[in-house]
């Protein structure tokens, strides 16, 4: 498989696909008499590091995943502001904004422990007391968010608190036995 398109002159056009991108405008068989301006655009290169790095990505983070953090994400911000005393748009965005990374930072953390496509349903915990830590950093925050309803400094704690189980789930430490 090449990654690049055959830009030899003397190559067969008709052969190579990308030929019809790579055309001259108003060369035979491109776009003449059938309505359709033909366009001289020359081919995008993709880097393969940056197709791998894509790839890698969609590995880790399959279809399921993603949608738990769109489902997860929503529950977890209305259950926070119920749990911290109501709605502050109005008084305390700044709280509002941090409650919302807390809730995105819990469900990323809550959808790792979904099983990969093709394994079962058997879910993903990887070593116990990292995934321990990082299911516990889940309630944690949360705790410590409702336990100083519209505190900023409070708020910030339990964002740390959520970005360390985000994080410890994220990587797996070179102290894990796993």
């Amino acid at each position: 498989m090449r990654s690049m398109p055959r830009t030899d002159p003397g190559a067969d056009s008709e052969a190579d696909p990308a030929a019809s991108v790579v055309a001259s405008p108003g060369a035979p068989g491109r776009g003449e008499g059938t309505g359709s301006a033909s366009v001289g655009l020359a081919p995008i290169p993709v880097d393969p590091m940056v197709h791998r790095r894509f790839a890698d990505a969609q590995a880790a983070w399959p279809l399921r995943r993603l949608g738990a953090v769109a489902v997860l994400a929503p529950v977890l911000f209305v259950l926070s502001v119920v749990a911290s005393g109501g709605w502050a748009l109005v008084t305390s965005p700044g709280w509002t904004v941090i409650v919302l990374m807390i809730a995105v930072a819990c469900a990323t953390t809550v959808a790792r422990y979904l099983p990969r496509p093709g394994t079962g349903l058997k879910l993903d915990f990887g070593c116990t007391p990292c995934a321990a830590v990082a299911a516990v950093s889940v309630l944690a925050s949360l705790g410590v968010l409702s336990s100083a309803p519209h505190e900023v400094p409070t708020a910030i704690l339990a964002l740390g608190i959520a970005g360390f189980g985000l994080r410890q789930r994220l990587t797996n430490p070179i102290t894990c036995a796993a």
